[in-house]
C-alpha cells in the first residue's frame, strides 16, 4: 500500500563508481546471494559497493523478462496463426511488446539536464526487448524512467528522500511527456518505491531485499513495470518524438463547451501540432506543471504559430472545497461534471464572444481548441483516471490534464526595449483587464511580469512598429456577477500578490487587488531592471534588500512586510522607491 511521505530538508550524498562490464547470469545470481549477507551492514561495505548488487538483480530480473516474453509471444502468435486483433487494449499491447528496466552504466554521476549539481546513485530507463541486456550507456535526465538513491543505514531514509525529490524535479523538467513519476531508495537492505504526482508523494512499505519476501515484492514490482504500457507508467501518449523530424507531436483534442467526463471517445476534431519551441517546462515538483510550446500545425501550409498550454488544473468548485467532504471518487467525478466549474478554456470563449467587435483584439489570446486530454480508450486524463485502482483512498486534490491552443504569439515582458514599452504593453494589458471586469464580469487575479506579454511587428523587415501589450493566463480569473459565490482562496504570483490575497481573508479579492499587483510589478522590473541589457542583480545591495522580501517567505510574512513598506509615502520612499535604477524616469512616476 502506498503511503504519503513528507518532504524533508536537502541532504547531500556521494560514493564512487563502480565497476563496468555487461551482463552475466552467474555474476548476478551471485550478487543476489550476496545481499543476504548485508544485514547487518558490514562496517566495511560502503554505499558504493552497493550499487553493482542491485544492479546486477535489476538486470537479472530483464534477463527473466526477455526469456518470458519471447516464449509468451511465440505462443500467442501460435494460436492467433500469425494474425494480430485489430483492437488491442494497452495490456495486451505490453504483453505482446513489453520493455526491460535496465541500469545505466554510471553511478553517482551528474546527468546532463540537471541545475543542482547534484550525483546520481543509480538511473534506470525503459529499453525494448531488442536491447542487449547491460548497463546502458550515457545516463540524460531526459531519458531516465527512475533513480535509486542509496545509503548504508535505514536512518538515512529521510536523506534518501530529499535527494530523490531533488532528482525527479529534474526528471519533470527534461520530460515533455512525463504525467507522474516513479523514484526508488536503497537504505542498507530496505528497499522502497516512491510515486511522485501533482501534490503528494507516495511511498511503498519496505521491502527487504536480504530477505525472500522482500526480494519476491522487489522484483514483482519490476516485472510489472515491464508489462505496463507506457501509459500505465506516467508517460503521455498524445505526445511523441519524431524521429524523422527531430520534432515533439502533440495531438489536440477540442470537446467545445463539454466538461471532462471519465471516458469519451476520440474525435475528429483531433489537430496534431509539430513543436518549433519549448517556452515552459514543469520545472516544480509539485503543482499544475504547466508546460507551454510554440508549435505549428502538421502539414499545413501556414506558417503562423499558436501557444499550446498543457496543465494539470483544479477545477474550480474542487479547488475551493478541496473535495474533502466528498465520500468517494464517483461523488468526486459527479461533482466535477455537473459543476459545470469556470476554466482558462471557458474564460477566453467568454472573452473572445463579449469583446469581439472592440478594439482589443490583440491585448487578450484566442483559444482555438481546448479540452481534456484523451488517454487511449477514450478515458479523460485526470487524478482520478490515475487512481482508479484505489477507491478508498481519500485524495484531497483532483486535477484534470488539459490542453489549450491559442494565438497570438507574444513574446517576454523583458524583449522590451526602453521604458516607453514596458508602460505601452502594461497600459494595454491593463485596458483588458479592465475591459473583461466590465463585460464579461472575470477578475484576472494574477497580474505578474509573466503573464503580461509584448507583440511586436515589424514593418518591411526593419522597422518597428509600436508594441502591444497581451494579458494572458486566465487559470485563477473567477467571475464577479452578483449570483457567483466567488473565490476566497489564495491565487497568483508570490512577489506580486495584494496583501488582502497574502493574508488569506475570507472577503472576495476586487479588482483594486489586481492594480496592487501592478504597483509590485512596476517596483520588481524598476528595481531588477526591465530587460536583459538593464538586469541588475541587488542580492548584495542593502539599499535594495527590502524587495526580495517579497518572496522565499512564508505567505502572511510577505504581506507584513509589505505592509511596512507601504505604510506611508516616507517608508514607501526610503524602502522601495530608493531602490529603482536611476534611468526609470516614467516608472517612478507611475509608482
Amino acid at each position: 500500500m502506498l503511503k504519503r511521505i513528507k518532504q524533508s530538508p536537502r541532504s547531500n550524498g556521494g560514493g564512487t563508481a563502480e565497476n563496468e562490464g555487461s551482463f552475466d547470469l552467474d555474476r548476478a545470481i551471485m550478487s543476489t546471494h550476496r545481499l543476504r549477507n548485508l544485514k547487518p551492514m558490514p562496517e566495511n561495505v560502503k554505499e558504493a559497493n552497493m550499487y553493482p548488487l542491485i544492479k546486477d538483480l535489476i538486470m537479472l530480473v530483464a534477463h527473466h523478462v526477455r526469456e518470458k516474453a519471447n516464449s509468451h509471444n511465440e505462443a500467442v502468435a501460435r494460436r492467433a496463426n500469425g494474425a494480430r486483433t485489430r483492437a488491442m487494449s494497452e495490456t495486451t499491447s505490453a504483453m505482446l511488446n513489453p520493455h526491460v528496466i535496465l541500469p545505466y552504466e554510471k553511478a553517482d554521476y551528474k546527468p546532463d539536464g540537471g541545475d543542482d549539481g547534484r550525483k546520481v546513485d543509480v538511473a534506470l530507463g525503459l529499453f525494448s526487448l531488442l536491447n542487449e541486456i547491460k548497463q546502458q550507456k550515457y545516463p540524460k535526465y531526459k531519458d531516465m524512467f527512475a533513480i535509486i538513491e542509496a545509503k548504508r543505514d535505514e536512518s538515512d531514509s529521510r536523506s534518501a528522500y530529499a535527494q530523490l525529490i531533488d532528482y525527479t524535479r529534474n526528471i519533470y523538467a527534461n520530460q515533455d511527456r512525463r504525467r507522474y513519476a516513479w523514484g526508488m531508495t536503497l537504505c542498507g537492505t530496505q528497499v522502497r518505491c516512491c510515486l511522485f504526482y501533482h501534490d503528494d508523494i507516495r511511498a511503498s512499505s519496505a521491502m527487504d531485499i536480504s530477505m525472500p519476501s522482500g526480494l519476491k515484492k522487489f522484483v514483482t514490482l519490476l516485472v510489472h513495470w515491464s508489462f505496463c504500457g507506457s501509459e500505465r507508467l506516467g508517460y503521455d501518449p498524445t505526445m511523441a518524438w519524431n524521429k524523422k523530424t527531430g520534432k515533439l507531436e502533440i495531438t489536440c483534442t477540442s470537446h467545445g463547451d463539454k466538461n471532462s467526463s471519465r471516458s469519451r471517445s476520440r474525435s475528429s476534431s483531433d489537430v496534431v501540432y509539430e513543436v518549433t519551441k519549448p517556452i515552459m517546462s514543469a520545472s516544480a515538483l509539485f503543482g499544475r506543471h504547466t508546460r507551454c510550446y510554440l508549435a505549428r500545425r502538421k502539414g499545413s501550409r501556414r506558417k503562423e504559430e499558436v501557444v499550446i498550454k498543457d496543465s494539470w488544473s483544479l477545477p474550480r468548485d474542487l479547488s475551493a472545497n478541496r473535495a474533502s467532504n466528498l465520500d468517494s471518487l464517483d461523488e468526486v467525478e459527479r461533482s466535477y461534471i455537473a459543476a459545470d466549474a469556470p476554466d482558462e478554456a471557458r474564460n477566453l470563449r467568454l472573452i473572445s464572444e463579449k469583446l469581439a467587435g472592440m478594439e482589443l483584439d490583440f491585448l487578450y489570446p484566442k483559444a482555438e481548441s481546448s479540452g481534456d486530454v484523451i488517454l487511449s480508450g477514450g478515458i479523460a486524463d485526470n487524478t482520478h483516471t490515475i487512481f482508479s485502482f484505489d477507491k478508498d483512498e481519500d485524495r484531497k486534490l483532483f486535477r484534470v490534464h488539459r490542453r489549450i491552443v491559442m494565438s497570438p504569439v507574444g513574446h517576454y515582458l523583458s524583449t522590451v526595449q526602453n521604458e516607453e514599452e514596458l508602460v505601452l504593453a502594461v497600459a494595454d494589458a491593463m485596458e483588458c483587464h479592465n475591459a473583461i471586469l466590465t463585460k464579461c464580469q472575470l477578475l484576472h487575479q494574477d497580474i505578474s511580469v509573466n503573464n503580461i506579454l509584448v507583440i511586436c511587428e515589424f514593418k518591411e523587415r526593419s522597422v518597428r512598429q509600436p508594441v502591444k501589450g497581451l494579458l494572458i493566463d486566465y487559470d485563477h480569473a473567477i467571475s464577479i456577477d452578483k449570483e457567483s459565490s466567488g473565490c476566497t482562496t489564495r491565487s497568483g504570483t508570490l512577489p506580486f500578490m495584494s496583501i488582502h490575497n497574502l493574508m488569506g481573508h475570507d472577503s472576495k479579492c476586487t479588482a483594486l487587488d489586481d492594480w496592487e499587483s501592478l504597483l509590485y510589478l512596476v517596483c520588481w522590473q524598476a528595481t531588477f531592471g526591465i530587460n536583459n541589457a538593464d538586469r541588475k542583480d541587488v542580492k548584495a545591495n542593502r539599499i535594495v534588500a527590502e524587495i526580495l522580501k517579497w518572496q522565499d517567505r512564508d505567505m502572511v510574512d510577505i504581506a507584513n512586510e509589505k505592509r511596512k513598506q507601504m505604510h506611508s509615502l516616507d517608508t514607501f520612499k526610503s524602502t522601495i522607491l530608493a531602490g529603482f535604477q536611476d534611468r526609470y524616469v516614467l516608472l517612478k512616476m507611475a509608482a
